[in-house]
């Protein structure tokens, strides 16, 4: 019985071609979808008020009495 993987020279350059091919269109395929999609864009940073500025401008808050 012939082995499957015994291929001739010929044979051998068109696996690898289809191969190379088949390699190339997933790269292109995945550059151009990372391409097109915008770079995900990180908020921009709002101020936040510390316990201590709080405390000097605003009324602390009552607590629950409960």
């Amino acid at each position: 019985m012939r082995n499957i993987f015994e291929l001739t020279k010929r044979e051998q350059r068109i696996v690898i071609v289809i191969v190379t091919l088949l390699v190339a269109i997933a790269f292109a395929k995945h550059f151009r979808q990372t391409k097109l999609q915008p770079a995900p864009t990180t908020p921009t940073s709002t101020p936040e008020v510390t316990p201590a500025e709080r405390s000097k401008g605003q009324d602390p808050e009552p607590e629950d009495s409960r």
